[in-house]
């Protein structure tokens, strides 16, 4: 009874929580253990299925919101998808899960926007963090005891579990899931660590850092990783000095043990490469050809007589979106050439093309006139963040404003617009982004 009062207690950081970190943990349980059942509804209740049991347990006559232009920017930007889901169709047919897909989203996107007007930011606080490093650090531990009991896994292998199906996707899995689990990981860690004064608090959440890391690099999620490491490091730009690094480091360094366990680490690090430079090399030379498709995607010759086909290395991944693009390109072109400028500023219809690019499907799919909302949202999106970043006013904002170094870059590098991991986050940022006019007043009592 005690347990229960406690998670009744905690719902709400629960709840929100799980929405964002519990996704390594999710497809532990769904695709590593097998004691789930392998479907998308499962997914959805296990991430979001916390933020429908914890409303009932509230005053709904109280409701909090926050006096940004956010949130209506986002109504405007979901009503055009709407608007042009029913309205604005592309003119060939298409399978009416991508419609049932994106309804959901948007039903779940406004639900949250409803839940979190619930939520208190001052409930959540360090509550949060705690839960979230938790969450987040299952998920992880459990993908690096897959790999480590896995004997087909090798160093330099992409580090994802395998979803259960026949197709090659489903025997790879999705490492971008477990990145993504890892960063969130990262940044709750980081803003933890930066107000927390207990030390076994503290030293719990170094050894959790460390396994965030670990999975972070390992599971070779390119946009995950460089969200991961640019979001260090605008928090180290914001909440440290360079002088403050170099005293750091030099206190650090007068500290006996230290010196023992690095001495300790580059012994047992020339032992392991000494009794394992075969596997090493291999691990090596895999994340040499996974650089070498990439760079012969982006790079390839123009001239097909210059190579021949056994001898170009792609990225399928990489290879499919740069074809989108390139379809979009040449549908702009011809669009000024043909004088369809109406595709130019409304585009050309609801999800006419899956570009694997957010932010250029946008374009196509709605236009100029379309991408201009959005763009005016994410723009706002962006100036609220990072000046959260400099002066965080809630620590719940501060996550917020971290997290979203997440989906700026994801942004423009892959995934759907209509996802509901990409809204859901969009919507923690309109929901606890302080208003500005908070920074105005500050500003004008420091002056004073």
């Amino acid at each position: 009874m005690m347990l229960f009062d406690k998670i009744l207690k905690h719902r709400d950081a629960i709840a929100i929580s799980m929405v964002f970190c519990s996704g390594p943990l999710n497809y532990g349980i769904r695709d590593g253990l097998g004691v789930a059942p392998n479907s998308a509804i499962f997914t959805l209740i296990f991430m979001f299925g916390g933020i429908f049991l914890a409303l009932p347990y509230r005053d709904l006559n109280k409701l909090y919101r926050n006096d940004t232009p956010l949130t209506f920017l986002a109504l405007v930007y979901l009503v055009v998808t709407l608007l042009y889901m029913f309205v604005y169709v592309k003119e060939y047919y298409f399978p009416i899960t991508v419609k049932i897909y994106d309804c959901i989203v948007i039903g779940i996107t406004l639900y949250f926007l409803f839940y979190l007007s619930t939520v208190k930011a001052k409930s959540l606080r360090f509550n949060f963090l705690r839960f979230s490093i938790f969450i987040s650090f299952i998920g992880c531990l459990g993908l690096l005891a897959y790999a480590v009991l896995n004997p087909d896994f090798v160093l330099g292998q992409r580090l994802a579990i395998s979803f259960k199906g026949d197709s090659e996707m489903d025997s790879m899995g999705n490492p971008h899931i477990f990145g993504r689990g890892a960063f969130f990981g990262i940044i709750s860690a980081l803003i933890y660590l930066k107000y927390e004064t207990k030390s076994i608090y503290r030293n719990l959440t170094y050894l959790s850092l460390l396994a965030f890391l670990a999975v972070l690099v390992l599971s070779q999620a390119m946009s995950s990783i460089m969200a991961g490491f640019g979001a260090i490091a605008f928090f180290v730009w914001h909440n440290s000095s360079f002088l403050g690094i170099i005293k750091g480091a030099r206190k650090l360094l007068t500290k006996w043990y230290v010196w023992v366990i690095l001495i300790a680490l580059i012994g047992k690090g020339i032992d392991v490469f000494r009794k394992n430079e075969a596997i090493i090399e291999l691990g090596y030379n895999v994340i040499e050809r996974r650089v070498e498709k990439l760079v012969n995607t982006i790079f390839a010759s123009e001239d097909e007589n210059d190579i021949t086909a056994e001898e170009v290395v792609t990225d399928e991944s990489a290879e499919g979106r740069v074809v989108t693009l390139k379809i979009v390109k040449e549908s702009l072109i011809e669009n000024f050439e043909e004088g369809w400028y109406h595709k130019i500023f409304f585009g050309h219809g609801y999800f006419a093309l899956y570009v694997d690019v957010p932010i250029v499907e946008v374009f196509h799919s709605y236009g100029l006139a379309g991408l201009s909302i959005f763009l005016v949202f994410f723009i706002s999106m962006i100036i609220y963040s990072w000046r959260e970043m400099k002066n965080p006013q809630t620590i719940i904002s501060e996550w917020t404003a971290y997290g979203f170094v997440y989906f700026f870059i994801f942004t423009f590098t892959n995934g759907l617009i209509m996802d509901y991991n990409r809204w859901t986050f969009f919507i923690m940022v309109c929901r606890f982004m302080p208003p500005a006019i908070k920074y105005v007043t500050q500003l004008k009592v420091s002056k004073a």
